[in-house]
């Protein structure tokens, strides 16, 4: 096994958020805020990858939140799955960090690297 990367906390941080997305929003965003604050100027590649893992489940989250308000309380099933799908791929993400890898989330990975590269 590999010695741990610089910053691993901070990676497990971010994806430790994703328990909190069936809780409350703010608790949520409270907590990857803590991920980010911590990796602030520092620009730890390790963290930084999995920080904008993180960041596009939690904007795919948000936007799901936000929808949800609208849609009729029997129709309620689809949002639940896809919120759920996010925390899985935060499951995913945080299995990764624990490996020291950086493994790209399945689908959407790739698009999340090349989207948020202002998260250094």
């Amino acid at each position: 096994m590999k010695d741990n990367p610089p910053a691993k906390n901070i990676a497990i941080i971010a994806y430790a958020s994703s328990v909190f997305l069936y809780l409350h929003l703010m608790v949520f965003i409270a907590v990857f805020g803590v991920a980010i604050i911590l990796n602030y100027n520092k620009g730890n590649k390790f963290a930084s990858f999995h920080i904008r893992q993180m960041f596009g489940i939690a904007i795919i989250a948000v936007v799901v939140s936000v929808f949800a308000d609208n849609i009729p309380k029997d129709q309620l099933l689809l949002p639940l799955l896809i919120i759920t799908l996010m925390v899985l791929l935060a499951l995913l993400g945080l299995i990764s960090s624990l490996r020291n890898q950086q493994d790209l989330l399945p689908f959407i990975g790739k698009y999340f690297q090349k989207w948020f590269t202002f998260i250094k």
